[in-house]
This record gives C-alpha cells, sequence and structure tokens, in this order.
C-alpha cells in the first residue's frame, strides 16, 4: 500500500509563511529556531503519511489534527482515504483566535 499524498491548501501556506515570519521575528533572526521548527514540521507529515487514521476526526468540524514540536505547534488535516489534505497550522505562542476564540491577552495597568 502506498503512502499517501499530502496537498497544502492555500489558508494552510499562508498560516505556514505567518509561522515561519513569527519564528523568525520573534527569535531575532535565529535560522536554528526556524529550522528547528522545519525539521519538526517534516517529521510530523511523515508521522501522518504513515498513520493518517490514528488522530481521530473531530466530531463536529470532521477535520483531523496532531500537535508537534513538544506540543507548540498544531497542524488540522483531513484524510479521505487517499490523500492528506492539509488545512491549517498554528503556533501556540500566537494569538490563534479562530482556533480559540475566547483566548485573550493579558494586559497589566501601572497604578
Amino acid at each position: 500500500m502506498s503512502k499517501p499524498k499530502t496537498t497544502l491548501t492555500s489558508p494552510y501556506q499562508k498560516k505556514l509563511e505567518e509561522i515561519e515570519d513569527f519564528i523568525l521575528e520573534s527569535s531575532e533572526s535565529n535560522f536554528s529556531a526556524l529550522e528547528s521548527f522545519l525539521d519538526a514540521h517534516d517529521n510530523v507529515l511523515e508521522f501522518l503519511k504513515e498513520n493518517p487514521t490514528t488522530p481521530a476526526p473531530h466530531p463536529q468540524t470532521g477535520d483531523q489534527s496532531w500537535p508537534f514540536g513538544d506540543g507548540r505547534y498544531r497542524l488540522f488535516f483531513k484524510y479521505d482515504g487517499k490523500n492528506i489534505h492539509l488545512l491549517d497550522l498554528i503556533d501556540n505562542r500566537m494569538s490563534n483566535l479562530k482556533v480559540y476564540p475566547n483566548n485573550t491577552m493579558p494586559t497589566y495597568n501601572e497604578d
């Protein structure tokens, strides 16, 4: 049995680029941090190709997700029995209001 192919949706590609930019900006252009993310991303894609049905589909949305990078990132996808369609990607150090609409950023008032 051959491994499924992965297809990147345009929202996924956009989010991947945003996360790459965020990593570079937040790490003061530390390319080893970006390389670490890209390695973890490649590894999770290989894992999903080997195990596309391991993550159960979400009961309401029907998509599947898998954490990687020690839980910092989460990849959302749908497996149609032949291909893995990459739908969304989050970095838990970003606000991700689309996925977590009740997230807030703490603010502090000086007295």
